[in-house]
């Protein structure tokens, strides 16, 4: 379904009955991400998956800037079309930053927000010099435009990736190369630069969950789960797999959302 805005066009999908579950994707991809994932969650929830403004068919009049408060600002707008109050939110990686700014904006529309993975970088910033040198030199990358060498010294810190994962069409691997430049522009520059408000975390820090894969190991964005876990008095929580999600991913979520609502 496409809902008009004055931007452009937003992309979303709704599958499924039930409480409403929104599922947020991370940079460069879309929500094809969540494709099996949100099958298997529709048969409990009623589940909106959606391409994030400026990727894939989030078709844009010309390319946004890559703001917060816009992003969300288009959940707003989405739950409205639905005519949805309150919602089950899930974002992996940068959607896990998306989910928690959207749970300080709006926390009455909130239920419950489970971020995996979260690429809170600006978070990591604070203390960890070798990522902070990583970071420094994946920018002047992007300076140049060498995405290629950008993009290789970005996935170096996804880590482990499922085999067992659900392989991507030849459609969506193309589409998702469009999001490339956009992503590293727009996007990274300013996840690099984010640090999350810990004391409006805090104040909502019962109704969050953070988890990570376990072969994951210490991957970039498990030390990222494991220093935002610890700031709001929670421990991750982790599921079997890796970043590009674990093939139980669904079975997780459910997991998890049946023993936080006991």
């Amino acid at each position: 379904m496409i809902l008009k805005r004055e931007f452009g066009e937003l992309y979303y999908e709704v599958r499924g009955e039930g409480k409403p579950l929104l599922l947020i994707h991370g940079v460069i991809v879309d929500a094809s991400l969540y494709e099996q994932t949100a099958e298997i969650l529709s048969r409990y929830y009623k589940v909106i998956c959606y391409d994030r403004r400026g990727y894939s068919r989030s078709k844009c009049k010309k390319t946004p800037e890559f703001r917060m408060e816009d992003q969300v600002k288009d959940i707003l707008d989405i739950l409205n079309e639905l005519k949805i109050d309150r919602i089950i939110v899930t974002g992996a990686s940068a959607g896990a930053v998306v989910g928690q700014y959207f749970l300080q904006k709006y926390p009455e529309k909130v239920e419950y927000l489970l971020m995996y993975e979260p690429a809170m970088l600006g978070n990591m910033m604070q203390e960890e010099e070798t990522f902070k040198n990583w970071a420094e030199e994946t920018e002047e990358l992007i300076r140049k435009r060498k995405y290629n060498m950008a993009l290789l010294r970005f996935s170096k810190h996804i880590g482990y990736q499922d085999p067992r994962s659900p392989q991507k069409s030849e459609e969506v691997s193309l589409r998702e190369l469009d999001n490339v430049e956009y992503a590293f522009n727009k996007e990274i520059p300013v996840l690099l630069r984010y640090y999350p408000d810990i004391d409006k975390m805090n104040q909502h820090a019962d109704k969050i969950t953070i988890a990570a894969g376990e072969k994951s190991e210490d991957s970039v964005y498990v030390q990222a789960a494991i220093r935002l876990a610890a700031q709001i008095g929670k421990k991750v929580v982790y599921y079997p797999g890796g970043h590009n999600l674990p093939l139980e991913f669904a079975i997780c979520v459910i997991g998890t959302l049946a023993i936080v609502k006991k």
